[in-house]
C-alpha cells in the first residue's frame, strides 16, 4: 500500500520530462494499480493505492484526474484490452486490439465514443497517432510484440463494468472507467458508477482538451515511497527537453535516427530507440524507455534528480 499525492503526480511528470500545463486538469492512468477506498473519486490531497498485477479479465488499473487547485481523484478501471478482443485480434494478425504504450498523450477531447451506435456516449476522444503494441502469436503483450504507430482511436470511456471483481469490461485498447454510460442501449438511463463522476468532473469545466499521462503502478509507488533521494530520470514517448535532443543526437551518430534533432520524443525518436534496443539487447528488451541501462549502452551521461526540488 502507498499513498499517492498531488505532489507525486507532479514528480512523475518531472521524472519523465513530461511538461504539465498550468491551471488545467490532466488525466492519468496507472497500469496495475487500484484505489483502496470507496471515496477515492473525491478530489483530495492523496489517496491510498495498491499495486496489483493487471490481467485482461478484470479491471485492474486506475484512471485519475489531477486538478492544480482541487487535488487528485482516482477511479478503478482498465488501461489494457479485454481478453475476448485479444483472441479475436489473433485471427487478424493482431489488428483489432492493442496495448497503449506508457507515455504522455495530448488531445483527449470531449466528444463521442462509438458515435452512431446504440452504445454511443459522450466521452473523451483520441484520434491522433499513438504507439501501440499488437500481439499476433499469443494472448500476452510482450516487448517482442510489434509496435504500430497508428490511429487506434483509444478513447477514454465508460467500461460497462460493475466493479473490480467483475469478469468483464469493454475495451479493445481504450482507457475505461468502471460504470455504465447514458446511451440508447440503456434506454437513455443516466451515467452511473465511478464513470459518472469522472465524466462529470471534466464536463463541468470549460476545458475541452486534456493531456493523459500513462505509467505503471510500480512507477507511482517508487516515487511515492521515495524518501527524498534522487531518482534516475526516464525518457519515453511524450518526453520533452534538452535531454531528448541529446538522445536523438546520439542515435543519429549511430545511424538509427534520421532527420533534424529537436526536444520532443515522438514517433521518429521512438522508432530509432526501439531499433537500437532490439539490436543491442535483443527483441524482448525494446521497451521504448530510456533509463540508466539504455543510456549507458548509448554512452550518454545519465542524470538523477531530487524530485522534491
Amino acid at each position: 500500500m502507498f499513498i499517492l499525492t498531488v505532489n507525486n503526480i507532479r514528480q512523475l511528470a518531472k521524472r519523465n520530462y513530461f511538461q504539465m500545463p498550468d491551471n488545467q486538469m490532466i488525466f492519468f492512468g496507472l497500469r496495475g494499480c487500484l484505489p483502496l477506498r470507496d471515496n477515492s473519486s473525491q478530489f483530495k490531497e492523496g489517496h491510498e493505492m495498491e499495486v496489483i498485477p493487471y490481467d485482461h479479465i478484470h479491471a485492474r488499473c486506475t484512471l485519475g484526474q489531477y486538478h492544480p487547485e482541487k487535488g487528485i481523484a482516482v477511479f478503478p478501471g482498465s488501461t489494457v484490452p479485454y481478453m475476448d478482443y485479444i483472441r479475436s485480434s489473433l485471427e487478424q494478425g493482431g489488428s483489432g486490439a492493442n496495448l497503449l504504450m506508457t507515455g504522455y498523450y495530448a488531445n483527449y477531447h470531449k466528444g463521442w465514443h462509438n458515435e452512431g451506435r446504440n452504445t454511443g456516449h459522450r466521452a473523451f476522444r483520441q484520434d491522433g497517432y499513438l504507439p501501440v503494441r499488437r500481439t499476433s502469436d499469443d494472448l500476452n503483450y510482450d516487448n517482442d510484440d510489434r509496435i504500430d504507430y497508428t490511429r487506434p482511436y483509444d478513447n477514454l470511456h465508460a467500461g460497462w463494468c460493475m466493479g473490480v471483481d467483475n469478469d468483464h469490461f469493454s475495451s479493445a485498447g481504450c482507457q475505461v472507467v468502471i460504470g455504465f454510460p447514458q446511451c440508447v442501449k440503456r434506454n437513455d438511463a443516466p451515467d452511473i458508477g465511478p464513470w459518472k463522476i469522472f465524466k462529470g468532473n471534466a464536463y463541468a469545466i470549460e476545458q475541452e482538451d486534456f493531456y493523459y499521462m500513462l505509467l505503471t503502478g510500480r512507477e507511482a509507488q517508487e516515487v511515492a515511497l521515495n524518501q527524498g533521494n534522487k531518482l534516475s530520470v526516464r525518457l519515453r514517448f511524450g518526453s520533452k527537453g534538452e535531454l531528448v535532443r541529446t538522445l536523438q543526437t546520439r542515435l543519429k551518430e549511430l545511424n538509427y535516427y534520421e532527420g533534424d534533432t529537436d526536444d520532443e520524443f515522438e514517433a521518429r525518436t521512438l522508432k530509432a530507440l526501439l531499433k537500437f534496443q532490439e539490436d543491442y539487447f535483443g527483441k524482448d528488451a525494446d521497451d521504448g524507455i530510456v533509463g540508466p541501462i539504455t543510456a549507458s549502452a548509448l554512452n550518454i551521461d545519465w542524470t538523477s534528480e531530487n524530485l522534491n526540488s
